[in-house]
């Protein structure tokens, strides 16, 4: 009887750690990986999850504050890591929004617009691929008014790596170490990407 009441006074040991809930009620889900959900709410507003510990991350931010449910969006959806890289995409102005964001610890690293120089037609801009580092970096390819380009934005800033019609807009490969490679028709085409 002692020993049993040594036992039960002895600190319990520490539970194994308990991955974070994602779930949310009503609300539809678009990505779902080992550590991430990305979801709409029932009122339409899209977030983040990170599964290992539950945050949850608005992803309607450094957008048009007025924008209208259901026509704006959610378009290419990348995660590495703790990273997702998104683009947010608003007809409405028109712009694609381009963004990395820490999951863990809700921090984004990048943010870009992309839009038309003098039109409003939504159609005249768009994101065909796009891929992200551990790290926030990202790179993408764009088509802006018929003309198609390969982008980066990393440590080193945001800069244009290729401006082409022959340009493959589904083109994009990240391989280890950070080799970013697209085609340009026949041809493949390298950079870095930190």
């Amino acid at each position: 009887m002692c020993a049993a009441a040594v036992l039960l006074a002895l600190p319990a040991p520490p539970a194994a750690a308990q991955s974070g809930s994602c779930a949310q009620a009503g609300s539809r889900t678009v990505l779902s990986t080992a550590t991430a959900r990305v979801y709409y709410t029932r009122a339409g507003r899209p977030y983040s999850c990170y599964r290992i510990t539950g945050r949850r991350v608005p992803l309607d931010v450094s957008v048009d504050r007025f924008y209208a449910p259901g026509d704006a969006r959610l378009g290419k959806l990348r995660t590495t890591g703790r990273v997702l890289a998104y683009t947010w995409i608003d007809p409405g102005i028109p712009a694609v929004y381009v963004h990395s964001l820490d999951m863990r610890v809700a921090r984004f690293h990048r943010r870009v617009k992309v839009q038309p120089y003098t039109t409003a037609d939504p159609s005249a801009v768009r994101v065909s691929d796009l891929v992200a580092r551990r790290s926030g970096s990202i790179a993408w390819i764009q088509r802006v008014e018929g003309e198609t380009s390969v982008w980066r934005f990393d440590a080193r800033g945001r800069r244009r790596l290729d401006r082409h019609p022959r340009v493959g807009p589904f083109s994009l490969r990240l391989a280890a170490g950070g080799r970013l490679t697209w085609t340009r028709g026949a041809l493949r085409r390298f950079a870095s990407l930190r």
